[in-house]
């Protein structure tokens, strides 16, 4: 058990690294586009992708420090006398968080809808920057969203095998 949970911690430190990596060079290319073009659009569209990088950056350094103890109390509860009592609150954890996805794919759609309307109904150059920084946020988030649900689901079908075997 003690090997499932450190590989979904791994996969999910391995996710918060690439995310803030990505925030830094997404960030990075908005701020040249900025300084290249000098217009309405591109600072709509750096103003949106700096604050959407910004808070995925900083949702995944509140992860990267949550999972740090939470794995290390995990790890060194699989192998107390209330082993089973610590799985069964992990997978308890995990299923809500598979519960969420739904409603992140929700959020998503409506964010992609807000931009294809603000493209749609606006002829203004600041209205499209922020539409396309929107879009670029909803693409990032449905990929982050759909790798993380996938490793989660692998997760829970591990710790309930847990279960079943005891």
């Amino acid at each position: 058990m003690h090997d499932h949970i450190a590989q979904y911690f791994q996969g999910e430190r391995r996710e918060m690294f690439a995310i803030i990596i990505g925030s830094l060079l997404l960030g990075a290319l908005v701020v040249a586009l900025v300084l290249s073009a000098r217009d309405a659009f591109s600072k709509a569209m750096a103003a949106t992708v700096l604050l959407s990088a910004a808070l995925l950056a900083g949702t995944a350094v509140s992860l990267l420090v949550r999972d740090s103890r939470l794995s290390a109390h995990l790890a060194s509860a699989t192998t107390s006398t209330d082993a089973a009592r610590s799985i069964a609150d992990e997978r308890s954890r995990i299923e809500g968080v598979i519960s969420k996805y739904p409603y992140y794919r929700y959020a998503a759609a409506g964010l992609g809808v807000l931009a294809l309307v603000a493209l749609l109904a606006s002829r203004r150059e600041w209205a499209h920057g922020v539409a396309a920084g929107l879009l670029l946020l909803v693409t990032a988030q449905v990929l982050i969203d759909h790798y993380s649900e996938r490793r989660a689901q692998r997760y829970v079908e591990q710790l309930a095998s847990v279960k079943s075997r005891e």
